[in-house]
């Protein structure tokens, strides 16, 4: 009962990862992408992320290295769901289990707080221009949801952190789908307004009463 449950909790989310990257190709948002990577690890345990994720990845935790060279990382070895116009990055990762969602990683890194318009960018790239090299304020935040380590007020079940900053754990209502994510990033990030349903995830809160008293994020 719980395979069937987790396998229809995987086809879900592949669906609506592919239904969002079909949207971001339709208005030319998206310059590069890997494709999923679906894994049975277990009877009733299965693993999305991207194809091709390799051990470059882990770079992204690391808190000595700087945001510039993460990214440079990241893209020499194409380690994201998909590469934005603007080469901003965007991974998303889930772990299912027993008919549910145990783990979830949704990351956005851009290299520049500047936002370059499409034609821009275009004409940079036919004329082989270096824009990407020109310095900017990174913009790195990341989306966990992990129950099993929940620490109330401390490590909320699903919380957002910003420039990779280990105690900065900002509550959220609970589990972010991928849909929501992206049209939260490009209207936040880039002015853009996704015109399409987002998919939720689950109805289910898992922020605490405690932590609802923080500062925290809530959507309907």
């Amino acid at each position: 009962m719980n395979r069937k449950k987790s396998e229809r909790i995987v086809k879900e989310i592949v669906k609506d990862i592919n239904n969002t990257i079909n949207e971001l190709r339709k208005i030319n948002l998206i310059r590069d992408e890997r494709g999923l990577s679906e894994k049975m690890t277990g009877v009733d345990s299965f693993e999305i992320s991207f194809s091709g994720k390799t051990s470059a990845n882990s770079i992204m935790m690391d808190k000595n290295v700087s945001a510039f060279n993460v990214m440079n990382k990241l893209l020499q070895e194409r380690q994201y769901t998909i590469l934005l116009y603007d080469k901003g990055i965007v991974q998303a990762e889930f772990c299912i289990k027993n008919g549910e969602i145990v783990k979830e990683r949704l990351v956005f890194l851009k290299r520049h707080n500047q936002i370059w318009e499409k034609k821009e960018i275009q004409h940079a790239d036919a004329e082989d221009e270096d824009w990407f090299a020109e310095e900017g304020i990174p913009v790195f935040i990341r989306i966990d949801y992990d129950p099993f380590e929940h620490i109330e007020c401390d490590h909320p079940s699903a919380h957002l952190t910003l420039s990779n900053y280990e105690s900065c754990r900002i509550p959220m209502k609970n589990v972010v789908s991928f849909s929501l994510f992206i049209k939260f990033i490009l209207q936040q990030f880039y002015g853009v307004k996704l015109e399409m349903n987002v998919y939720a995830l689950s109805n289910d809160n898992t922020i605490t009463d405690l932590e609802r008293k923080m500062i925290h994020f809530n959507w309907e």
